[in-house]
């Protein structure tokens, strides 16, 4: 139990808490009942945090979900912070940014090096040293546009294969920012309405691993919606797209997640598909030295000296040293080193890749030489950051 004002505590939910979090989730969001409690189900009770009075009575709460983020290929220990819910007699008091921190102390104590969350109001988490740090991308296309024959055989599959979570995870380690899905983030992807649900994969023709699937919604009759997809390559996204377009005759239309550099787009063989939606998630760099150690990168070898102007943690200077693609992280900026200077929420939009360094110093949010700015561009070089689903 921790007090984060002068009558409110933060505090683990507790066995039997399901009520109080369900009505928050409601107030807050406009769950009904039963999506409230399944997804409280699928987070457990002990993912929630909430804030109480003296007396017990639940102000808010909020799901901190454990994960991780892969960036050049290796996982980075994280935390989602999901579905912030303060009840309506709560609102406009100041308790959002008391709760955010009190939520970031708890990550880091857990062992998480950054902390993700997608932001209602962005200026509340932007007080708290959070700031745009990836994308989630929802593409539309129209089912007649898709290719209309492929080689490659498609088959049912359960919607827990293994192979499915095999196959996630190979995509992983070439993009950047993809969640390392825990129990809870599986549970959503296949949650209700499930009568019209299915998965269906492809082999490599080469190999027994698969090489492509596809989890379809067919809940909508006026949309087709691919709640989660895989393609090792460009033949097997274009496979993807030529069994989705069987449905063609049902579906008009299609959606998908998918990365700013998106596979599924790039196999589409002329126009007929559009950006459907689009937002960005904010993360703050929570153990910085830490953090830059976990991460891989594209570049083997380089020395740069990185310091962090923070107000309010304090600034930190560090000598960031790669070789063979492994960083070492060092307290202080050795003499001579290239060395740049970045704001401290905007620590994490370089970290993920979401901004170079050029493009920070263009906006005044990071400072250096020019050769140093290049430097920091080659060090965090990689593809742009996004998520498959909203977390």
């Amino acid at each position: 139990m921790k007090k984060i004002t002068r009558s409110l505590v933060y505090d683990r939910a507790k066995s039997g808490e399901e009520d109080a979090v369900c009505h928050l989730l409601t107030m807050a969001f406009g769950f009904s009942r039963e999506r409230a409690r399944e997804y409280v189900h699928h987070a457990g009770i002990p993912s929630f945090r909430m804030v109480r009075e003296p007396d017990g009575a639940a102000k808010a709460c909020a799901a901190l979900l454990m994960t991780s983020h892969a960036f050049g290929g290796v996982d980075v220990p994280a935390a989602n912070i999901a579905h912030v819910a303060l009840a309506p007699e709560a609102r406009g008091q100041g308790l959002a940014r008391p709760l955010v921190d009190a939520l970031c102390d708890d990550a880091r104590e857990q062992g998480a090096l950054i902390v993700s969350l997608f932001a209602s109001a962005r200026p509340v988490y932007r007080k708290c040293g959070f700031e745009l740090a990836g994308s989630e991308i929802i593409y539309e296309a129209d089912t007649a546009a898709l290719p209309l024959k492929t080689p490659i055989a498609f088959v049912p599959l359960p919607l827990s294969d293994d192979s499915v979570v095999s196959a996630y995870a190979a995509k992983r380690r070439v993009e950047a920012g993809l969640l390392g899905r825990a129990d809870m983030h599986w549970k959503e992807l296949v949650r209700a309405p499930t009568d019209a649900l299915a998965a269906y994969g492809a082999c490599k023709s080469d190999a027994d691993t698969i090489g492509a699937y596809v989890i379809v919604d067919g809940s909508d009759p006026d949309i087709l919606y691919i709640r989660d997809w895989y393609a090792a390559n460009g033949e097997m996204a274009e496979a993807v797209l030529c069994f989705v377009g069987r449905f063609r005759s049902v579906y008009p239309k299609v959606r998908w997640h998918g990365g700013p550099q998106d596979d599924l787009v790039a196999a589409m063989p002329d126009k007929g598909w559009r950006l459907f939606h689009q937002e960005e998630w904010l993360a703050r760099v929570v153990e910085p030295a830490q953090a830059l150690e976990s991460r891989g990168y594209v570049l083997q070898d380089a020395s740069l000296g990185l310091r962090i102007k923070d107000a309010d943690a304090g600034d930190l200077d560090f000598s960031l040293d790669l070789s063979d693609g492994t960083m070492r992280v060092s307290g202080g900026v050795r003499d001579g080193l290239p060395t740049v200077m970045v704001d401290g929420a905007f620590l994490s939009s370089l970290f993920t890749g979401f901004n170079s360094a050029s493009q920070l110093s263009r906006r005044g949010r990071l400072s250096g030489p020019s050769a140093a700015v290049q430097l920091c561009d080659l060090v965090f070089a990689g593809p742009q950051p996004w998520v498959a689903e909203h977390f």
